[in-house]
């Protein structure tokens, strides 16, 4: 059924004369515990994170194919109906071999790296002149796709052409790579970033800040505190993308305000300790697994946790993450004491 063109090792390419080529085979690196410390109040749990599912490789093939952004394009409003229309009876592009995101929605520069970035680096690895669609970005995700080199086709419409694919093997089952999976998609993708990788001999203490949504109350102490220890202020907003890449591959130690910017520390080649604020009532273990390989000792601090939110749905959960908070010192105060730091 298949011929192997280059045999030389577990990346070789394959063809099939059939309905689609295979790229690639490569393994998934093990499916590691992460020890998280996690403060909730004044209670403190050891938290062992990790993919929920193990999986042992992933696959790179391509068929003939018309995609069709079919999700995302809700609403009632004019310009949701003329995307509707569009995507469903524009006529097709005509692309040549392409690579497909619009199923996963880019609504933040973590979702970017975290999710999309990667796989378009291992489609960008089999090699030939791939056309990646995206929906309509803003400037900022061009900035980050320029920084590696991959330049978006931004459109609505309908693409043909020879479509690559993903696909995750466990034992002998396949299962398709598609946004029903709630992890990053950096786990399945091993070192992808390490060709960007810079390793530092200076390195910082960084305190990752926001401003507007989920900005600290008690901002100019929390600076204050971490200042005397001698952490630098980072506003990722106040930074071009290259900065920001810059900045926090020299972090050696990171206070953290859970937000997107957090994902530049997978340009890190190493990390000492990271402490992530969690607004109240709002946990996520996304950069646990996503960065906990690379961080010696990694906190989360949750100044109150009521679960009830967490059963309301996702707009009770957005009330509580979007809103300004306060960080408990004593937590933080604990957190670096307890990581020697």
């Amino acid at each position: 059924m298949f011929a192997n063109i280059n045999a030389d090792g577990p990346e070789a390419m394959t063809v099939c004369s059939g309905l689609f080529m295979k790229h690639f085979e490569r393994p998934i690196p093990p499916c590691t515990i992460v020890p998280v410390h996690l403060f909730v109040g004044h209670e403190r749990r050891l938290l062992e994170v990790a993919r929920s599912r193990h999986y042992t490789g992933m696959t790179l093939i391509s068929k003939h194919a018309c995609s069709k952004q079919v999700a995302g394009l809700e609403g009632r409003w004019h310009r949701s109906l003329a995307k509707r229309i569009i995507s469903r009876s524009a006529i097709p592009i005509q692309a040549g071999p392409f690579f497909d995101t619009r199923f996963i929605e880019p609504n933040n520069i973590s979702h970017m790296l975290m999710d999309i970035i990667p796989l378009c680096l291992h489609v960008q690895s089999a090699g030939g002149d791939v056309k990646f669609i995206f929906r309509p970005l803003q400037p900022r995700f061009r900035e980050l796709l320029s920084y590696f080199g991959i330049e978006p086709l931004c459109t609505y419409r309908p693409i043909i052409g020879q479509q690559y694919m993903f696909r995750l093997s466990r034992q002998l089952a396949q299962y398709d790579f598609d946004h029903e999976i709630d992890i990053p998609f950096y786990n399945f993708t091993g070192e992808v970033y390490s060709p960007f990788i810079e390793c530092r001999n200076n390195r910082e203490k960084i305190f990752l800040s926001r401003r507007g949504a989920r900005s600290l109350r008690n901002e100019s102490e929390v600076n204050s505190f971490l200042e005397d220890r001698g952490y630098h202020i980072f506003y990722p907003e106040e930074h071009s993308i290259s900065e920001q890449i810059s900045i926090m591959q020299s972090a050696e130690d990171v206070v953290a305000i859970h937000g997107a910017a957090m994902a530049f520390l997978a340009l890190n080649d190493r990390i000492r300790t990271l402490v992530e604020l969690l607004p109240p009532n709002v946990y996520h273990d996304h950069f646990p697994l996503a960065l906990g390989h690379k961080v010696e000792s990694y906190f989360q601090l949750v100044p109150s946790f009521d679960d009830n939110v967490q059963f309301a749905g996702w707009q009770a959960i957005l009330k509580c993450k979007q809103q300004p908070f306060s960080v408990d010192i004593g937590q933080l105060r604990l957190a670096l004491e307890s990581a020697g730091n």
